[in-house]
């Protein structure tokens, strides 16, 4: 197992739970460390792939067991195909999990550690607040976990058809702790009636499936809007709304690939775990408590990837600053 993370991670973290113990007026998350490295201090197996050599770039390659063999039949097609760019395109297309390793880009535009919202002299209280977690693995149920945490009243949406990929784990009773579990297989027209009647008396909705699937569930926040009319949707997404790759099934570890910051040093580097999860996790939650307070947008969107380009934008202006003192130039 890779015990490699990135530069600056725990320090970028802590700015994160600093932002939301700021918003709370009290110590909640803490300094974040013990969100971000979960899988090691819990003792979590979160093994990541090794890159895969293509041609002369890589690719991350997040298959599950139902995966496989759709892959094999897809290299067999690709395997003449020399640009991992248009290969993650199509292996898209079938849906499969494959992303290309990038190199940060040469000039990236910084954005900030947290989103906007209330200032940090404002204090948010969300007692009592009700939230419907539709999410799984990590960040969402980090997000929600936090919220329970800090007063309200979750409802997490589970199904025993098909489980959390956490589920069993120590990760999954740490970051559902503080919520009251539904069993409800969203595929049954019932279940899905029990949800929308959910969502009649709920003050905020967090999810982490994707567009396509929320539309055929009818929680786009276009849908939820004409029968919900006062709930907040929080969507929590691989990759940015409106970028090139929205529509991509991606888990952490190919957002890492994707975003610069596994390819650092002469070859792509796997991380120890799926860091971009937590990093999202923390983000959406300050979101979120925002929206709770009426101080941000009733539908709201975090990714994974906009959580880690503050950190992708510090690792180049480290490199940037090592290339005019060293020499050592990265891509």
């Amino acid at each position: 197992m890779s015990d490699w993370l990135p530069p600056g991670l725990f320090a970028y973290g802590s700015e994160l739970a600093a932002g939301i113990d700021s918003r709370l007026g009290r110590t909640l998350a803490g300094g974040g460390e013990a969100w971000i490295d979960m899988p090691r201090l819990l003792g979590t197996a979160d093994v990541s792939n090794d890159p895969v050599p293509w041609s002369d770039g890589w690719l991350c390659v997040d298959l599950g067991p139902d995966d496989v063999e759709t892959w094999e039949r897809f290299v067999e097609l690709h395997r003449h195909d020399p640009d991992p760019e248009t290969v993650a395109v199509a292996a898209q297309e079938w849906r499969l999990p494959a992303t290309p390793y990038r190199r940060l880009p040469t000039a990236i535009v910084h954005k900030d550690a947290a989103p906007p919202g209330v200032t940090p002299a404002d204090t948010i209280s969300i007692d009592g607040a009700i939230v419907v977690d539709l999410t799984s693995m990590w960040a969402g149920p980090l997000c929600t976990e936090l919220l329970g945490r800090a007063g309200a009243e979750v409802h997490k949406v589970t199904s025993t058809a098909r489980p959390d990929g956490l589920a069993g784990s120590p990760m999954h009773a740490e970051l559902n702790a503080h919520k009251k579990v539904v069993d409800l297989d969203l595929r049954l027209a019932a279940d899905r009636r029990s949800l929308d009647q959910m969502l009649t008396s709920a003050d905020l909705l967090v999810t982490s499936l994707s567009p396509r699937a929320l539309a055929n569930l009818d929680l786009l926040p276009s849908q939820l809007c004409a029968r919900h009319r006062s709930l907040c949707s929080m969507s929590i997404t691989a990759f940015e709304s409106g970028s090139a790759e929205c529509g991509w099934i991606a888990y952490g570890t190919g957002v890492h690939a994707a975003s610069g910051l596994g390819w650092l040093g002469d070859e792509p580097q796997a991380p120890a775990y799926s860091y971009p999860d937590p990093l999202a996790g923390l983000r959406a939650t300050t979101v979120a408590l925002d929206q709770l307070a009426g101080a941000a947008p009733q539908h709201q969107g975090v990714s994974l990837a906009g959580a880690v380009a503050p950190l992708a934008a510090r690792a180049g202006c480290t490199l940037t600053a090592g290339a005019r003192t060293d020499g050592n130039r990265y891509g």
